[in-house]
């Protein structure tokens, strides 16, 4: 068994830092020059899906081949180990979306943001600019790494690389946010697409500058999903914040009930035991949220 790496490293440490050559890379990648030019020449990498979200809705993802995806996810991997910013929740390993609600406990005013078609809207060039900015890849290695990671000059929803590189590739955007919250008296936490803004006030010159820097690096907000909320409970990434509490939210106690329900009247099989499964995540889910409210 394979012993997993949870330390975390700065950026310069990276594996992929400065990888000079593509024959590098490809060990580096656990690949070949000749599986990439394979890759390079087939038509089909990418099977388009339906994911479903939590709310029932579904997004559309593109599922990379199976040879393409192992590739991916290890450039995911060695993007994992990096260290990133407080403000960043997710991709983390270690952190969750009980994290990100809890680094709000106390305020008394908040404000959320979802940016809309997140991976859509990072293009290949940033992608590049990190690659070649911050990772100090020479143009070859940067070619290599974006014919691997990019699809029609975005990053697909569905790549294994595609949560830490759309962080890394608008680090700049993340950290102009970040101090403009901080300048503001109030912080912030990124939970991929999911931006959450909290403080004793939130005011309104903070949340235009927030968007203008989204605009400004091409991102847009989902204003269906705009939430402002001052002095009452708030569900931030699926948990509530209430003062210094977090609790679950009323839908999934409903949720549960109804599960429980339907479970009393299935016969013993498959169908029963996929119920029984996502009854005992969900109460998973709430013992994780009281054993934070008790370490608090």
């Amino acid at each position: 068994m394979t012993k997993r790496r949870d330390k975390s490293y700065a950026l310069d440490q990276c594996a992929l830092y400065r990888c000079s050559t593509r024959k590098k890379l490809f060990k580096l990648l656990q690949t070949s020059s000749e599986k990439f030019a394979e890759l390079k020449a087939a038509p089909d990498l990418y099977k388009p899906l339906r994911k479903k979200k939590k709310d029932g809705t579904f997004r559309p993802v593109l599922a990379p081949r199976g040879d393409l995806k192992r590739i991916q996810r290890r450039i995911g991997e060695l993007l994992l180990r990096v260290k990133t910013p407080d403000y960043l929740m997710s991709p983390v390993r270690g952190r969750s979306n009980i994290d990100n609600a809890a680094r709000h406990r106390g305020a008394a005013a908040f404000h959320l943001l979802d940016i809309e078609d997140f991976y859509p809207s990072c293009t290949a060039s940033k992608v590049a600019w990190f690659f070649g900015k911050y990772l100090g890849c020479p143009p070859d290695v940067v070619k290599v790494l974006l014919d691997l990671t990019t699809l029609n000059g975005v990053l697909p929803a569905g790549s294994p690389a595609s949560p830490s590189l759309a962080f890394w590739a608008y680090a700049d955007m993340w950290d102009e946010i970040d101090q403009l919250t901080r300048d503001a008296g109030c912080q912030v936490s990124v939970y991929v697409d999911d931006i959450t803004v909290s403080g004793q006030n939130v005011p309104g010159m903070l949340v235009h500058a927030i968007k203008e820097r989204l605009a400004h690096h091409g991102h847009s907000f989902k204003a269906s999903k705009e939430i402002g909320q001052i002095n009452a409970p708030v569900v931030v990434t699926g948990v509530v914040v209430r003062d210094q509490t977090l609790l679950m939210p009323n839908v999934q106690h409903l949720e549960r009930h109804k599960l429980r329900a339907e479970i009393a009247k299935l016969p013993e099989g498959y169908e029963k035991a996929k119920k029984m499964a996502s009854l005992m995540g969900r109460e998973g889910t709430e013992q994780q949220i009281l054993a934070r409210n008790q370490a608090h």
